[in-house]
């Protein structure tokens, strides 16, 4: 039975048998016990409680009220924002726009001009996806906080934010990457186990599975008989919902081989996109810019050069039906599936012709003439 502690006071107590004080501190529990159990004792804690609080105090800086500042801190505590899957970032963004425009003005009289200027030093040195990102959290800042009023954001140079890049890899240099990645980690003196990296970078390989939908994945969403996979929910973009997945022989013998291992379940994906990128290097050399997400850009690729069909490039790489970024990742195909239909194209028009010459041009039937007896 646990032992009830009494309370001398706010935030003093006895413990082992001593004074012992405690406040909770920028959300965070703080105290000391050992004081011994007189009066001196006892206004020694209280002392040092408060001397606690007066040094947090005096540490904090304190936001005037109405100010920028304020005012993002009030933004952030939004429900619609505080809730966002990406508020970390959109609460980075914030604090950037402080620093360049000032934290303790009022946000009210931020002009157009202002922003403008910020946005076009920030393009000198940063890419445009980063300042269409900044940009947008400032609209928002003044969209939610103040809907009737004025945006200083909307007029100013909008950066393009979707530049699609072909990333895609042919699959021979990819065969020659996984054979670079480690075969076995050591666990212990003299045992050793297969490479969790490699078996995991080998089924992106063959399925375009990213890596944050993989350690979703457990034993059971895989059926070896059926060549199949039950993909969970994906949050990403406008979401997709569960779904089964096939398989080639090629991502069924990855499965297998995942499975014997034992190497289902969590993992640090930016420790295997490390051991991926380390293996490249190696066979590519040591400028080259291919990562871990590059195996699922040639899937994409490979897939649409093998059919030329957009939607089952999607659906094979659990996009939302129409998303703009099925075309980014069967860019690396573009070319010969153009190539290829109009090679198609050509040969159906040829066909064509010909048969038109063999048939010959219709001709209008002739017009039976009528005799007409004379008497």
């Amino acid at each position: 039975m646990a032992r009830r502690r009494r309370s001398l006071g706010i935030g003093i107590g006895l413990y082992k048998g001593a004074y012992r004080w405690f406040a909770m501190i920028d959300g965070t529990w703080h105290g000391k016990s050992g004081y011994p159990l007189t009066e001196d004792g006892l206004a020694e804690a209280r002392a040092a409680r408060q001397a606690a609080i007066d040094a947090a105090d005096a540490g904090r800086v304190l936001v005037p009220e109405g100010s920028f500042a304020a005012e993002v801190a009030r933004y952030t505590k939004k429900p619609k924002i505080a809730h966002m899957k990406s508020f970390d970032e959109r609460a980075k963004h914030c604090e950037l726009w402080l620093e360049a425009l000032g934290r303790d003005r009022n946000p009210r009289g931020i002009t157009r001009d202002e922003v403008e200027a910020v946005l076009q030093h920030w393009l000198t040195t940063l890419s445009p996806v980063t300042v269409y990102h900044r940009r947008t959290a400032l609209g928002s800042f003044f969209d939610t906080l103040y809907p009737n009023s004025p945006n200083p954001v909307r007029g100013t140079t909008r950066p393009d934010h979707y530049r699609p890049v072909d990333k895609s890899i042919p699959f021979a240099t990819i065969e020659r990457i996984l054979a670079a990645m480690p075969a076995e980690r050591i666990i212990a003196a003299g045992i050793r186990r297969p490479s969790f990296a490699r078996l995991r970078a080998a089924v992106i390989a063959h399925t375009g599975i990213p890596p944050a939908e993989l350690v979703k994945l457990k034993a059971r969403d895989f059926d070896r008989v059926a060549g199949i996979v039950r993909m969970p929910w994906r949050d990403k973009g406008k979401g997709t919902p569960a779904h089964v997945r096939e398989l080639s022989p090629d991502g069924v013998a990855a499965f297998v081989a995942l499975d014997a291992a034992g190497a289902w379940g969590w993992f640090a994906a930016e420790a295997l996109g490390h051991s991926f990128k380390r293996a490249a290097r190696r066979v590519c050399g040591p400028d080259t810019p291919i990562s871990l997400y590059w195996l699922r850009h040639s899937v994409g690729a490979d897939a649409y050069r093998a059919k030329g069909d957009l939607a089952a490039v999607g659906r094979l790489l659990g996009h939302a039906p129409g998303s703009i970024c099925t075309t980014r990742y069967a860019m690396g195909a573009h070319a010969e599936v153009d190539r290829a239909t109009i090679a198609a194209m050509a040969a159906a028009r040829v066909s064509e012709v010909k048969l038109v010459r063999k048939v010959g041009p219709r001709r209008k039937p002739r017009k039976q003439k009528t005799l007409v007896a004379v008497s």
